[in-house]
């Protein structure tokens, strides 16, 4: 199975056009967004952004820079994986949308004990785990201090249940690969500045690859 990965469009119709003009959609399986479609914008925003996407199977989590309309538009929508799975193939895709607290009081920000109790709810089968919020203290969640900002549930759920995948967004700075245990880790970078990832999975082996539009 090939997805493409993209986050943090925060309403770039633009850079989604250039992604959609770039890639051969018809090359991948499954389109997924791991949150931020807007910047504090409601349903209409988000409906603008995900009005352009092509003919694909798609599934999306709200970030935290979303407001609760977004949450609910993609929700009725039936493409969000907010603490709901779906089967794809022989693959369980779910995920938890917004992030932890930050000291910006964004609009869809969890305690990590709500975050815990959310992730607890996925049965972690054949996995593809997609979060907002990446996991702490990795590659993914260092700001351009080098604090690390992520999520300590998002991690523990992780090293617990070790998924295949796990993708996540929400820090711009920290475009990058990782790993935890036997779990690679993507943030494919914000798509608004150009960037999106590929996930290729072959009988349970995963393949990640950050991309860049040109």
């Amino acid at each position: 199975m090939k997805i493409c990965v993209i986050t943090d469009i925060h309403g770039h119709k633009s850079s989604l056009k250039k992604l959609f003009d770039y890639i051969n959609i018809k090359e991948f399986n499954l389109l997924l967004c791991c949150g931020d479609i807007t910047s504090f914008g409601g349903k209409r925003e988000a409906k603008e952004v995900l009005d352009l996407i092509p003919h694909i199977q798609f599934y999306t989590l709200f970030g935290n820079c979303d407001t609760s309309e977004v949450k609910d538009y993609i929700g009725s929508n039936n493409i969000s994986i907010h603490e709901r799975e779906v089967k794809i193939q022989n693959y369980t895709l779910g995920g938890f949308g917004g992030a932890n607290i930050s000291p910006f009081g964004t609009p869809s920000e969890y305690s990590e004990e709500q975050l815990i109790a959310g992730l607890s709810k996925l049965s972690y089968k054949n996995m593809i785990l997609v979060t907002h919020a990446p996991p702490y203290g990795t590659k993914l969640d260092r700001i351009g201090n080098g604090k690390h900002i992520g999520s300590t549930s998002v991690r523990d759920i992780i090293e617990r249940k070790q998924p295949l995948v796990a993708l996540s967004g929400h820090v711009h700075e920290s475009r990058s690969i990782d790993v935890i245990g036997v779990t690679k880790l993507l943030n494919p970078g914000a798509l608004k500045d150009g960037y999106f990832g590929i996930v290729e999975l072959v009988n349970n082996q995963v393949k990640v690859e950050l991309k860049e539009l040109d």
